[in-house]
């Protein structure tokens, strides 16, 4: 995300006259970091989610491949048979998408809801571009797989009414992808590849005034040593809007109470890998549409999420901070780019709220804002994470040919990938950061939901079919162990585990998965039936036969045989 943020953020900020605003006297959503200070040595660190969304519009960029890790210049076209999009090698399509209809079948918006506390489902209606036209917008190509780039819209929810007692919506589902070719030649047979999606709903108020739509610039308009930039030329505050138009913005208000969202995204593409985000309790589906096309549901609830904003005077900063801005580590954000790495230098860096380069930048200065938010906004959001950042993931998970997990978070700066596998511990291990304290001075309170394919973690632990068990342990960074409300369940191929209540700085969230050994199975023997008795035959007893003579007649002899033979009365055996 650190990439993405560079590049979105690459041209000059022009400042205006914008008035700095009391987070004391507006809701938090309208809270903005104070106008740049005047004068030399002023630094700030501008930490918000979508603080970007509001500044790109959709455009085709040529370009030539990235060499060395070194983008060159890049140049706006109006479709891809312009004369830079021929002559170069590499196109950027950045794409708000539309909602779908029969000129627009895919890379589109299918569905847009709320539900209420009772379960009821309210359909998102009349969906209105805003602002109504943009230079670059460009029409979409099904045969190469580019989407159509418009404006984002805004819809009505009846009944939802927001904090500023509206109910309407922007919806703003924001692609990048990217086209490889030979230079100077026409696209042909190549299709566009999407690299990454955000997909964002805010609650808006139209509010008048002294705006100006953000102006994209190419490499011809930029100031000499960018690629693009955008052009801010509204006098009136617009930070706070979530997109603007010629004389209008679109005002961010707060989420009702009790309401979740939910967002359906068509995709001619499969995209596969992981989901992240800032939402709460996430009902994830992904399915094949008519055409076999990759459609993709999100349901949540938004969460508050905590914003850092503040301006310091040079001399006032950490000494790790100076050394970081000294050795060149500062990338976007808006002041003058050719003194940002000076310590005269008046810049305000603004950096993505996901990936490990800024969690470090945040950790960096939570010792300098005291540990403290400078206000805390409800946000609903998710984004894929570009393939490139799975890269050093568990192979269960790179490997993939879907989308396998998703993971979401109420910290002001997360790991955004899939949690890292501890082998040792057995866990799957994620951090996050965040101030302490919100803006109020009460302590802020963590939520996590991981939501894994069952059959990739089966595959991460080398488990078998059987049920699986989980918890999850929050470790706070002196080494205690927090207590944290959690939920773990299986349903529908899912595996699901939730922990929220924790406490920031900057914990590790811990879930371990367990399975028991499968009982042995003991098969009782069959009974043996029981013999019929038969009679068996006594054994052949020995017979012998004796002489016996008369005791009066010793001629007279008579032979007895018999077991155990005796001679008869009168007789007597013969010798």
């Amino acid at each position: 995300m650190r990439k993405l943020i560079s590049a979105l953020l690459g041209g000059v900020f022009l400042f205006t006259a914008l008035s700095p605003v009391n987070a004391a006297e507006v809701p938090d959503e309208w809270w903005t970091p104070s106008a740049s200070p005047q004068g030399e040595g002023w630094r700030s660190l501008f930490v918000s989610d979508n603080s970007t969304l509001n500044r790109e519009p959709s455009r085709l960029l040529a370009r030539n491949a990235v060499q060395a890790g070194t983008p060159g210049p890049e140049f706006h076209c109006a479709t891809v048979d312009a004369p830079k999009c021929i002559e170069l090698n590499n196109i950027a399509a950045q794409a708000f998408l539309q909602p779908c209809s029969v000129e627009i079948p895919t890379n589109c918006i299918e569905s847009f809801y709320a539900t209420n506390q009772f379960g009821i489902r309210v359909e998102a209606v009349n969906p209105t571009p805003y602002p109504a036209y943009a230079p670059w917008d460009f029409k979409g190509n099904d045969a190469i797989n580019l989407p159509t780039g418009g404006a984002p819209t805004i819809w009505d929810i009846p009944g939802a009414t927001h904090g500023g007692s509206g109910s309407s919506y922007i919806l703003q589902a924001f692609t990048n992808s990217f086209l490889e070719k030979k230079p100077n030649q026409k696209v042909t047979n190549e299709k566009f590849q999407m690299n990454s999606m955000i997909v964002n709903v805010t609650p808006i108020n139209l509010v008048n005034g002294r705006y100006v739509r953000q102006i994209a610039q190419d490499a011809t308009d930029s100031s000499p040593g960018t690629n693009k930039g955008v052009r801010h030329d509204s006098i009136d505050e617009w930070r706070y809007c979530a997109m603007i138009d010629n004389g209008s913005c679109a005002k961010r208000q707060a989420f009702p109470e009790g309401y979740t969202f939910g967002v359906k995204i068509r995709l001619q593409q499969k995209l596969s890998g992981w989901l992240h985000g800032r939402i709460y309790n996430p009902d994830v589906s992904i399915s094949a549409g008519y055409n076999q096309e990759q459609v993709i549901e999100v349901s949540a609830s938004p969460v508050s999420v905590p914003v850092v904003g503040e301006w310091y005077r040079w001399e006032n900063l950490t000494p790790e901070i100076q050394k970081y801005i000294l050795d060149g580590k500062v990338l976007g954000g808006q002041g003058q780019h050719n003194t940002k790495s000076l310590a005269t230098g008046n810049f305000q860096e603004i950096i993505s709220t996901s990936g490990k380069n800024s969690m470090e930048t945040l950790a960096l200065w939570i010792p300098q804002i005291k540990d403290k938010a400078s206000a805390t906004q409800s946000t609903w959001t998710f984004y894929t994470l570009p393939r490139w950042e799975l890269s050093n993931s568990n192979t269960c998970i790179k490997d993939a040919d879907d989308l396998v997990g998703f993971v979401t978070t109420n910290a002001a700066a997360y790991s955004a990938g899939p949690p890292a596998f501890n082998s040792e511990l057995q866990s799957l291990d994620y951090k996050v950061i965040a101030p302490h304290h919100t803006a109020k001075g009460e302590v802020f309170r963590g939520t996590y939901d991981l939501k894994i394919r069952a059959s990739v973690a089966r595959c991460i632990y080398g488990f078998n079919e059987s049920p699986i068990q989980g918890s999850i342990s929050i470790l706070a960074e002196d080494g205690s162990m927090q207590v944290a409300t959690q939920t773990i369940n299986e349903s529908k191929g899912w595996l699901s585990l939730s922990a929220n209540g924790f406490t920031y700085s900057s914990p590790t969230i811990s879930a371990k998965l367990t399975q028991k050994a499968p009982e042995p199975v003991v098969v009782a023997p069959a009974a043996s039936p029981t013999p019929t008795p038969t009679a068996k035959a006594a054994p052949a007893k020995k017979v012998s036969t004796i002489t016996c003579r008369k005791v009066t007649k010793t001629k007279v002899v008579k032979k007895v045989t018999a077991v155990s033979p005796k001679c008869p009365s009168g007789y007597r055996k013969s010798a």
